[in-house]
């Protein structure tokens, strides 16, 4: 299926809601004078509570109406082709920070199937880890099912591109939609992140912590972590724990917090001559 077929056209603003129109434009000028900015939850070693890494996560307060969750202007973003912009503001953002943490600290970040569908995305990417001096291989760069259902060339050419590089994938929300294994198969992922509703869901418990063994079991015999997200009290842990997932992730440990907390963390786990802070570049 070629990229015309595969990703519609973007919308533009005045095709929007009206409200959702304002959303996009005043978005448009955050993006352009880059008053976005990136909070970063961390990802929890469950087998002693370390941190191994960071999820970037896009957050915009507006001069005017204040916080906009996410989940209002992330979609609107997507929908206008905005994404493309925004995704490599937060990347540029993230690699920044994530040079002044130790050096086996890895970094997360969402990539939406718009972004990959441009042609010279990869190469744009690759060129701002260049700039922070980061080693590609602390970067997991973060997919959802939807982008593998009908892959095209461009969505092939990327993550063979950024796996050649040294940059890792992980198949986020995992366990929802059609959740084909062979994903597991055909495509080069590192992670897969267990969807939250696993860890959430109190009805048919033993059958969510069944499929969370069975899915931890077959990443384990294929090489792949396992993350455990939305992980909301010392239960879930445990549960998470006893799947065999290797790393968890959400409320329980931390809500996303802005880059000056993620230093403060970091300092408390390393100290501040536990290892170098700064990549070489």
């Amino acid at each position: 299926m070629d990229r015309e077929q595969s990703q519609p056209q973007p919308t533009s603003p005045g095709a929007l809601a009206p409200h959702e129109a304002l959303i996009a434009r005043a978005l448009q000028t955050a993006i352009a004078n880059k008053t976005i900015s990136v909070h970063f939850q961390p990802i929890i070693r469950l087998s002693d509570g370390s941190i191994d890494g960071f999820e970037a996560l896009a957050r915009w307060r507006h001069s005017e109406q204040g916080d906009i969750p996410p989940d209002i202007f992330v979609p609107i973003a997507e929908a206008t082709g905005q994404i493309v912009a925004l995704g490599l503001l937060v990347l540029e953002q993230a690699l920044e920070e994530a040079r002044a943490w130790p050096r086996d600290v890895s970094l997360s970040v969402n990539v939406s199937p718009r972004q990959i569908a441009q042609p010279h995305h990869a190469t744009e990417m690759l060129a701002l880890i260049l700039k922070s001096g980061i080693a590609p291989h602390r970067l997991h760069l973060e997919v959802t099912e939807g982008l593998l259902l009908e892959p095209d060339q461009a969505t092939l050419h990327f993550l063979s591109r950024m796996r050649r590089e040294g940059v890792s994938f992980a198949l986020d929300d995992f366990g929802t939609g059609y959740s084909s294994l062979a994903y597991l198969d055909q495509f080069p992922f590192a992670r897969i992140k267990l969807d939250k509703a696993f860890a959430q869901r109190s009805a048919n418990a033993g059958r969510s912590a069944a499929i969370r063994k069975a899915v931890s079991d077959l990443a384990a015999a294929l090489d792949m972590d396992v993350i455990a997200e939305g992980l909301e009290t010392a239960s879930q842990v445990a549960d998470a724990v006893a799947a065999g997932c290797e790393f968890g992730q959400g409320y329980f440990f931390s809500r996303p917090v802005p880059a000056a907390m993620v230093r403060e963390l970091l300092a408390h786990q390393f100290g501040m001559d536990a290892l170098p802070l700064v990549e070489a570049r």
